[in-house]
């Protein structure tokens, strides 16, 4: 790039902005973020501007964000732009992942959870629980590598009486959570020796079915096949409020702060404010199917349902986003910043795991091939690209991004799109 002599500003410069918009589209998404910016003033504006990443979101992505998204105190256009067009290339081809099974539990995996941790130099690790009444920690470093006899780094064999059910962890302790059918919730750590450490246990009264670590600090919320939600302190360890509006077995679960949302195969949907447990403040009534699974994020509520469909909500007001059929049975969504990811049963009684675009007009970006086993659930780490699938055969498929991008896809988008738009170098040209 050469420099206008009296100034000593790049020629490029000079053009008009909407060339240059035109032109940073062929440059490399990371570049655009990280060095561009530190050229000059006029382009450290330009890629600084929500519009250039909203413009691109819609014309490149061909997405249409809903209002409740974009008006969200945390969005950032930089960042959605950045994480869609990694879930593309992550999802391109399934065949070209790098998957490695799994094999320490002996009957179904219904809950997988993946993590980084920062006191271990951000190693990535899987934990799974099962109905062997067992739960393992998995390195998945190590799995990566194909050394098989250091997969499994630790586990607790009599973690509870009865099946697994769900996980949760507190980003901010680290500390883990696990549901099950023995009617307790049990908090868990990690030792500096990389043991699994059982902190407390509460009895629910009743089958333990969901688990979330993300309300009001301190507390985790907790739903019960006895149609009970309950709030627990997890510093005394004791159920401190709770409802039992649903009339069956409440079996979803997503929280926000105060907010906390679930769904019953009593087929409602409600959502409650964690200071007023005694009334539904949202509330709908499907007659003909009920949601299996709810995943909130930046005020969009993405959920699936028993007859194969996603539905995408307003989660301020359970207006209805889009609607859009995927198969016969809808296991489970994940609302992903870039993405939708969804697990659907076909007609042909046979699993796929699918990946769609976000915003109200979804399309379909990428699948897996029909699954051989019968999947229970998964889980999905932007910040690596590692997918886990917990499966009915006792299995777990943990699915890498290609050897050759891993450099590039390990990425992580949040860094990306937090850097500060301010001065664009300590000796910035004009």
């Amino acid at each position: 790039m050469t420099n206008n002599a009296e100034n000593n500003t790049p020629e490029l410069a000079s053009l008009p902005s909407e060339l240059l918009c035109q032109l940073f589209t062929y440059v490399p998404n990371r570049k655009l973020i990280t060095e561009i910016p530190l050229v000059c003033h006029r382009f450290n504006n330009i890629l600084n501007d929500d519009k250039f990443w909203s413009r691109r979101i819609r014309t490149e992505h061909l997405v249409r964000q809903p209002e409740c998204e974009v008006s969200h105190p945390d969005y950032q256009p930089k960042r959605s732009f950045h994480s869609m067009q990694t879930a593309r290339s992550r999802f391109r081809d399934w065949e070209t992942q790098t998957i490695h099974v799994a094999l320490g539990h002996s009957a179904t995996v219904d809950s997988v959870l993946l993590f980084k941790t920062e006191q271990q130099d951000n190693k990535q690790f899987c934990l799974s629980g099962s109905r062997d009444r067992t739960i393992r920690l998995w390195d998945l470093e190590n799995v990566r590598n194909g050394v098989e006899d250091t997969w499994t780094v630790a586990k607790d064999e009599t973690a509870h009486l009865g099946w697994i059910w769900n996980m949760a962890r507190d980003e901010t302790t680290g500390n883990f959570y696990t549901t099950s059918w023995d009617s307790t919730v049990k908090s868990w750590r990690i030792t500096d020796d990389g043991a699994l450490q059982n902190l407390s246990s509460v009895n629910v009264g009743s089958a333990a079915q969901c688990i979330s670590a993300t309300g009001s600090p301190n507390e985790l919320v907790c739903t019960t096949f006895a149609k009970r939600v309950a709030v627990i302190d997890d510093r005394s360890s004791e159920i401190v409020a709770e409802h039992k509006l649903h009339k069956r077995a409440v079996i979803a679960l997503a929280v926000e702060g105060n907010r906390i949302y679930t769904s019953s195969e009593d087929r409602i949907m409600m959502m409650v404010d964690r200071r007023q447990m005694g009334r539904a403040l949202l509330f709908e009534y499907s007659p003909s199917c009920y949601k299996s699974c709810l995943s909130l994020q930046r005020d969009q509520l993405l959920t699936s349902t028993s007859d194969g469909k996603v539905k995408l909500y307003d989660a301020k007001n359970f207006n209805v986003l889009q609607t859009y059929t995927v198969g016969s049975y809808t296991r489970q969504v994940q609302l992903d910043h870039g993405a939708h990811l969804v697990m659907a049963r076909s007609a042909r009684t046979r699993y796929k795991f699918s990946i769609f675009s976000p915003g109200t007009r979804s399309r379909q970006w990428g699948a897996s091939h029909e699954l051989a086993a019968e999947p229970a659930k998964f889980d999905y780490l932007p910040s690596t690209k590692t997918l886990a699938i917990g499966n009915g055969d006792s299995s777990i498929l943990f699915c890498f991004p290609p050897s050759e991008n891993a450099e590039n896809l390990a990425e992580n988008p949040g860094n990306l799109a937090e850097i500060p738009a301010g001065n664009p170098a300590e000796n910035p040209q004009n």
